[in-house]
């Protein structure tokens, strides 16, 4: 009973998710040959077992240098940053003139997020089922034109219906980052990797993706609202463009031997041993592997031609068939787990949502009455906030695991990466609690948008948590509870939309937040259980 964590009674030899990340060193020289011919690395200067193995194949993204990787997932970051951060709350600081150009109210305006984010949800089964079998390549180039597309027609739009059907464009245009992009932490990083770099996935996808929305209001009073749609179509074509250009694929069929945390049963000795063979039939010997250890493989198939790994398709990565892929993220909710991830990301969110449909409303009426301009700088509490907790969790993600998993003889848990939920408890509750008193008090804005942002960084550690909890602990599923997450939540936002604006009106900001605060704490708590049964549950799932 590590840390808490009921061990698993189901009779697998070994737990998917369980992983061995450091040798436990004996007195004297023992343990110095244990596992000898596993990839091995030195991170923060102790010796760390590479989860999972690379393959001996150039082409598997777990064998491209880190820094060929990092550039690749910062252009993913980049196309994330504006599809759902330039797509999604580019409304807020806006509604005014939206209001003033078509004649429509509040509601309508909230309508316009709430149908692209309707789009969003519908596109997900299907983007989805796409990944799972011809990789993640073709949805990020659909995903690029369509937000070109819609970013460019919401630029010329006449009339309020046709600002509609350019948002539902936007919003198919969405789908692919708000789901998939965090199963590509899985594709090219290792276990010891991964939190930082979900934190720069949450970064994207509820800190910096306010920073549209801050310049929006600048932009419409300077030059007009039209060209808050025509900037953005401009950097989202330069992402089209690499999209083409340096959007490879993530994805790869991996011989199962070398998925050292996802197996069922204890294969380092059987992978160890392997290599100990192949390294005897090359005439090399210990000393030798020892010595490049540190590397992550030593590769025998060459890489693919710059031209090759543009092509849009490659090959299959599944052998079901597209309506079974379609049917998967539905089916994966009979996992409590799924549904735990899909409530701990769906609603904490809405709230964040909740807050940019509502800006205008309460923040242009009496007693604040800002301008446009001033509801565009607003944003900046949940971009500065948003920004500082996903460094904050990335910080503490990978350090903190490390840390349980040396206490723990070297075994890492995935339920390690739940303590993160106990920071975003507390500043939930300060941030929603205070944020309707204030507002009721008619308080200054600044003190508003710093609590908007407060509650923003409080998401980042739930997402962190749940983004790598999901990834390590059920990374052959991750795709689908990333999906169906996504999808559950976009229809909310749709719901939401249709009455959010009449929930403030009717209960007053003070009851309308109390009751968020109280939902979300109770939300919150379901990750105890989770915590202390978690390792169980992926036995019986995996059963």
């Amino acid at each position: 009973m590590p840390w808490g964590i009921l061990e698993d009674k189901s009779g697998l030899g070994h737990v998917p998710g369980t992983a061995l990340l450091e040798q436990e060193s004996g007195s004297g020289s023992e343990g110095i040959h244990y596992l000898e011919h596993l990839k091995k690395t030195v991170h923060r200067g102790e010796t760390i077992i590479l989860v999972p193995q690379p393959s001996d194949d150039a082409n598997d993204p777990l064998n491209w240098p880190l820094w060929t990787r990092d550039l690749l997932f910062l252009f993913y970051a980049y196309c994330c940053l504006l599809t759902i951060g330039g797509i999604g709350p580019i409304l807020s600081s806006i509604a005014l003139d939206l209001i003033s150009q078509f004649g429509i109210n509040f509601t309508d305006v909230s309508l316009l997020t709430g149908y692209s984010l309707c789009a969003t949800g519908a596109a997900g089964l299907f983007i989805s089922a796409i990944t799972h079998k011809y990789g993640k390549r073709i949805p990020l180039l659909f995903s690029m034109i369509a937000a070109f597309v819609g970013t460019t027609w919401g630029g010329f739009a006449q009339s309020h219906d046709s600002l509609l059907g350019a948002r539902i464009v936007q919003g198919f245009s969405a789908s692919m980052f708000e789901s998939v992009f965090f199963a590509m932490v899985g594709d090219l990083y290792f276990v010891h990797e991964r939190g930082v770099r979900v934190a720069v996935v949450t970064t994207c996808i509820a800190g910096l993706a306010n920073l549209p929305a801050l310049l929006s209001g600048k932009i419409a009073t300077e030059l007009g609202w039209r060209w808050v749609f025509w900037l953005l179509a401009i950097f989202v074509g330069v992402g089209m463009v690499l999209s083409v250009l340096v959007g490879w694929e993530t994805a790869y069929n991996r011989n199962p031997i070398y998925e050292t945390d996802v197996a069922s049963v204890d294969i380092l000795d059987t992978l160890d041993a392997k290599r100990a063979a192949t390294a005897h039939v090359e005439g090399g010997d210990a000393t030798e592997l020892t010595a490049t250890r540190t590397t992550t493989a030593s590769v025998a198939i060459p890489r693919k031609s710059f031209f090759a790994r543009m092509k849009p398709y490659s090959t299959t990565y599944s052998d079901k068939p597209l309506w079974r892929l379609i049917v998967d993220p539905i089916l994966v909710l009979s996992n409590p787990a799924a549904i735990w991830a899909v409530c701990l990301m769906s609603f904490p969110t809405l709230w964040i949502v909740a807050i940019n449909l509502l800006v205008a409303q309460i923040f242009a009426a009496p007693p604040f009455l800002l301008t446009t301009t001033q509801l565009g700088y607003m944003s900046a509490g949940p971009t500065v906030g948003g920004t500082l907790g996903s460094i904050l969790s990335g910080a503490m993600s990978d350090p903190l695991i490390e840390w349980m998993s040396r206490r723990n003889k070297g075994v890492y848990e995935p339920e390690f990466r739940l303590v993160l939920v106990v920071p975003a408890i507390i500043l939930s509750t300060i941030s929603y609690f205070l944020f309707g008193y204030l507002i009721e008090q008619g308080k200054s804005p600044v003190a508003m948008a710093t609590l908007w942002g407060t509650a923003t960084a409080s998401l980042q550690f739930l997402m962190m948590a749940v983004g790598t909890y999901t990834v390590d602990a059920y990374r052959t599923s991750s795709v689908e509870i990333f999906i169906a997450t996504m999808v559950i939540k976009n229809f909310l936002f749709f719901g939401f939309s249709y009455f959010l604006n009449d929930w403030v009106a009717k209960w007053g900001a003070l009851k309308m937040f109390y009751s968020i605060a109280g939902i979300q704490i109770a939300l919150s708590l379901t990750t105890v259980p989770l915590y202390i049964f978690g390792k169980r549950l992926r036995g019986w799932w995996h059963k």
